[in-house]
Parts: C-alpha cells; sequence; structure tokens
C-alpha cells in the first residue's frame, strides 16, 4: 500500500511540475487558454497521457491515475471545446492503456455533463468558493466508488481509496491556487500597465493643456472676428472649417484635463433611472438625424453612489459611438436592471459595424480609436469613472453585426 502511494506522489511531482512551467514560461490571457491550440491545453494533455500511461497498480485488479485533474482544468479554465478534445484524448489513449473503454466513455459522459452545468457556477466565486465548488464535484467519484467497494466487501480497498482520492484531491485544489494566483498575477500587470499610460496622460494634461487652450482661444476669437469682414465664400468656408478644427481641438483638451482632474465631489445618491432617460433624450436628435431608432427599458426606482454628471457623460459617450458605428438606419437598444447580487446592469447595444477581438482588447486605451478622427480619450474616460464608482465595463462584439457595452455597477440600496 504504501508502495502504492509512493507512486501517487510521483504522479503529484509531475502534475504540479508541469503547471510550474507552464506558469513561469508561458504568458497566456484567460481567452487565450480557452482555445484548443493554446498551451494550458497541450499541458493538460500532456499530463492526461502520462498518468494514464503510468498508473498506480494496486493490485492486479485496481489501478489508479490522475485523469480526472486535466479533464476538470479543461473544462473549467479551457472551455467546453478544450474539455470535450481532452476527453477524445482520454478515449483515444484510453485503447492503449487497458480500461475498458464502453465503461470509460459511459462515466466520463456523465461527468463531462455535471461539469458543463457547474462551468458558470465555478467562475462566479472566488478562490475559496471555487475549490469548495469543485470538491464537492470530485467527491461524487470516491463516494460512488467507495459505495461499490462496501457492497462488495473489500474493506483494504477502501483504505486506498480515501488515501488515493485525498492526495488527488489535494493535487487538484493546489493548481487551483496556482492558476488563480497566475490569473490574479496578470490582471496586476494589466493595471499596472493601465495605470502608467494614465499617469503618462495625466502628466502631459497638466503640463501642456492649460498652455495650449490660451492661444487656442484668441485665434478662435480673431477667425470669429474675421467672419465679420466682407468675404468670399471660399474664404468664409476655410475660416468655418478651421473653427470647427479648433473647436475639436478644444474638445481633446477638455478630455485630458478631466482624466488629469482628480474627482473631489462628494459621492451622492443618484436616481439612475433619471438619468438613463436624460441621456436617452440628450442623444435622441442625434439618432433622428442618422434614421437610428432608440428602444429602450430601463427598471424604475434604480440607485447608484457616485457623481451624476459624470454617469451622464459615461452614458452619452457610448450612446453616441453607437450611433457613429452605426452610421445611418439601425436600431440601439437600451436596457437596465438590477441583478439579484445587487449589481446595476446597464446595455447598450447596436446593430452597427462591430468590432474584432483584437480591437475590443485595445478599446479604453488612451489613443486607441476605431474612428478615423478619434482619440479613444473618450472611453478610457468612461472606463476611469465607471471604476472610481466600484464598476468596469464589459464590451462584446462581432464584426458586421453589432456591439454591446455592459456597464455594471453597485447598486445605492
Amino acid at each position: 500500500m504504501w508502495e502504492s502511494i509512493q507512486s501517487l506522489c510521483l504522479h503529484v511531482v509531475f502534475i504540479l511540475f508541469t503547471i510550474l512551467i507552464y506558469q513561469v514560461f508561458f504568458y497566456e490571457r484567460e481567452e487565450k487558454r480557452k482555445r484548443v491550440r493554446s498551451k494550458f491545453f497541450v499541458c493538460m494533455l500532456v499530463i492526461l497521457v502520462f498518468t494514464m500511461s503510468q498508473p498506480v497498480l494496486y493490485s492486479e485488479v485496481y489501478k489508479y491515475d490522475f485523469k480526472v485533474v486535466p479533464i476538470i482544468l479543461s473544462f473549467l479554465y479551457g472551455g467546453k471545446r478544450a474539455g470535450f478534445a481532452a476527453v477524445f484524448v482520454l478515449l483515444i489513449t484510453g485503447l492503449f492503456t487497458g480500461p475498458k473503454l464502453v465503461i470509460l466513455a459511459g462515466n466520463y459522459t456523465i461527468f463531462c455533463l455535471l461539469l458543463m452545468s457547474i462551468t458558470n457556477l465555478f467562475n462566479r466565486y472566488r478562490i475559496k468558493g471555487k475549490v469548495i465548488v469543485i470538491s464537492l464535484v470530485y467527491l461524487m467519484i470516491p463516494i460512488t466508488r467507495g459505495i461499490f467497494l462496501i457492497v462488495k466487501g473489500d474493506i483494504p480497498q477502501i483504505i486506498f481509496e480515501v488515501s488515493s482520492s485525498s492526495i488527488i484531491l489535494a493535487t487538484l485544489i493546489a493548481i487551483i491556487y496556482l492558476i488563480e494566483n497566475m490569473n490574479e498575477q496578470m490582471e496586476m500587470k494589466q493595471e499596472l500597465i493601465l495605470r502608467e499610460k494614465m499617469d503618462v496622460v495625466s502628466q502631459l494634461a497638466a503640463s501642456v493643456a492649460h498652455e495650449v487652450r490660451n492661444p487656442m482661444t484668441s485665434v478662435r476669437g480673431f477667425m470669429q472676428l474675421m467672419q465679420n469682414e466682407r468675404l468670399t465664400e471660399k474664404q468664409d468656408m476655410y475660416i468655418n472649417i478651421s473653427i470647427e478644427e479648433l473647436d475639436r481641438a478644444q474638445g481633446i483638451i477638455n478630455q485630458y484635463l478631466d482624466l488629469a482632474k482628480p474627482q473631489t465631489n462628494p459621492h451622492e445618491t443618484i436616481d439612475l433611472t433619471s438619468v438613463i432617460h436624460q441621456s436617452i433624450n440628450v442623444m435622441q436628435s442625434y439618432a433622428v438625424l442618422n434614421s437610428i431608432h432608440i428602444q429602450h427599458e430601463v427598471e424604475p426606482s434604480l440607485e447608484i453612489v457616485g457623481f451624476k454628471l459624470e454617469i451622464q457623460q459615461v452614458l452619452i459617450n457610448i450612446i453616441k459611438n453607437a450611433i457613429e458605428a452605426i452610421k445611418s438606419e439601425g436600431e440601439i437598444r437600451i436596457s437596465a436592471a438590477k441583478q439579484s447580487n445587487g449589481i446595476i446592469s446597464i446595455l447598450i447595444e447596436d446593430n452597427g459595424a462591430g468590432m474584432t477581438e483584437d480591437q475590443i482588447k485595445k478599446l479604453g486605451s488612451p489613443y486607441y480609436s476605431t474612428k478615423e478622427k478619434g482619440t479613444g480619450l473618450g472611453l478610457t474616460l468612461c472606463h476611469h469613472i465607471v471604476k472610481q464608482m466600484g464598476g468596469h465595463i464589459i464590451i462584446k462584439s462581432e464584426l458586421n453585426k453589432g456591439t454591446c457595452f455592459n456597464i455594471k455597477l453597485p447598486s445605492g440600496t
């Protein structure tokens, strides 16, 4: 028995070593990890093939391995495609390693359906909740196996079953902690990069914006005075274009100043339902000019704690972007509702041009915009305001089909 446990411990060392190599040498975001060709999936296959080809033999009848570990991790962290691909490799490997293929396929078909059903639940929790969920799911295997052994009367085998299951569960929990720690480090790194960019923008705004605004105001004033003189049609057109471009530059400078300016206004309880309706009314004429229809369905009495003018600025900016993405003859759907977890979700959907995954990742970064004359500061400011209020923005889009902005804010009630 002790020799078998030692063999199991060698499997543990190999599995943890493989995960550590992945964590140290490979950098993959969560969305990349969900691809079947990802480095994470390759690591799962290495673990799966190794543990099935080198099972621990307790007796001629009973064999133990860790194949359940890569299957669970593939489903939970790699997604359904990676999970089913791992099961397919498991069945292929099972043809050469001895277990009865029909029994293996039956057991893991049931287990896969269970994993699919708890994936969304697993992702809702933080690390402790995730460990509890996956522990309860895994324990179904040794419990059912233990009942079978009790009925059979094989007591020594039950003792080893308990020992091996404890080792496998401890390994699974350790891997979950490693992966969650890696995810947290990636998030912190992205946060630091974003903060550095914001600091650069803030410093630039503080040092340049005020100096640039004064001469621009003077130039604009002289341009307006020139319009009172007798001018040719072309000269008048050139002056109008110059004034428009000066106003656009002024708007960009104001956005820089908004990013640089620390928020000093006290938080207040805001009637979010009213703010959403006001924002829609402000943009309604702009939408009509572009033959765009705005549909809205907003729950009554929604309240948040934050800054009224700022959240209205966020809504107007995103609705304006949606209108410009459609260009003409489209539809925008706006809805807001309070979820069971106390978070208010505001959805702004359009059926415009849409975006690629790479474009979505870059959205919100200073200086990046999908518009020809955009600076990217508008969405950067939106992210900045929503984050100050304890929320975040989720963007989903499909090229040539449309985009959905999901603004999530904590409820004030």
